[in-house]
């Protein structure tokens, strides 16, 4: 631990997999956690994380950019590329999606029984409703709370975690349909896609490629493939990419929601104890 506590400094500076600033506020070498923080995307918040994962999720600021290369690939050659084992391994993994005491709940989850094999497919894993399962419980923002729940019990094969997917991806898709709606802005000409449609489909596009950090695997246009959008690469990146990279930050934001209600409920706890 204290190798890899001299190679992270409090105050030093890093970039994330986007390629977004990230500081190191505080490290806490016994526990082996890092505190973090987007200085230019003030909204995030702070994030602990142990500091094996977010080495692993990061590079040094001073590191040169890798040149852009021209997109050459033939359709269909995008469809190649992702193992199922790697995109499992890097499930939740972003750390745009690390809850602050995502730590804190994985260790009471995981310690304790969960019992994810009984009644219908699709409901909540049932847990004893001990300390850090009430702390999830108690996020009163629905989005949000689906959103905790993927990121602490997604991983496990046995929990259909779909109704909370769709939930999350409502949510998202709700939102863009609203600042389309104020921008004056409908469907594409010559598209299928209704706009709730495509609203719909680029929220499950965002959510999922989130989730098992995809972003860097495809591009533009392998991911609108991937995700069954039939708009035009240029009319994507002109019209719509900024209302993907606000489904972006409404996805971070819901992070940062749970993280308050997750405080919250510890600090209520401190005080009962």
């Amino acid at each position: 631990m204290s190798e890899i506590a001299i190679e992270v400094a409090i105050g030093s500076e890093w970039l994330d997999k986007k390629g977004d600033v990230i500081n190191v506020l505080s490290i806490d070498n016994e526990k082996g956690l890092v505190t973090i923080e987007w200085p230019n995307h003030k909204k995030r918040g702070t994030r602990t994380v142990s500091i094996q994962k977010f080495l692993s999720q990061v590079k040094s600021i001073d590191a040169k950019a890798e040149p852009v290369k021209e997109d050459t690939a033939k359709p269909g050659d995008q469809f190649i590329a992702i193992w199922v084992d790697e995109s499992r391994r890097n499930f939740g993994k972003s750390p745009n999606l690390q809850l602050s005491n995502q730590d804190w709940l994985e260790r009471g989850m995981h310690a304790k029984t969960v019992k994810f094999n009984i009644g219908a497919g699709g409901l909540p894993p049932e847990v004893n409703w001990e300390d850090r399962c009430a702390a999830i419980a108690m996020i009163e923002d629905k989005p949000a709370r689906a959103l905790a729940s993927i990121l602490l019990w997604g991983s496990d094969t046995n929990w259909d975690w779909s109704r909370q997917f769709d939930e999350v991806v409502q949510y998202l898709a709700d939102n863009m349909v609203e600042r389309c709606n104020k921008d004056g802005r409908v469907a594409p000409q010559a598209c299928r896609h209704s706009l709730l449609e495509l609203a719909r489909l680029m929220a499950r596009m965002v959510l999922h490629f989130e989730l098992y950090e995809l972003w860097d695997v495809y591009t533009v246009k392998g991911r609108l493939q991937f995700s069954g959008i039939e708009v035009n690469v240029n009319t994507y990146s002109h019209a719509w990419l900024t209302y993907q990279r606000h489904m972006t930050n409404d996805l971070f934001d819901m992070v940062v929601i749970a993280d308050h209600c997750v405080s919250d409920y510890l600090q209520q706890l401190a005080r009962s104890h």
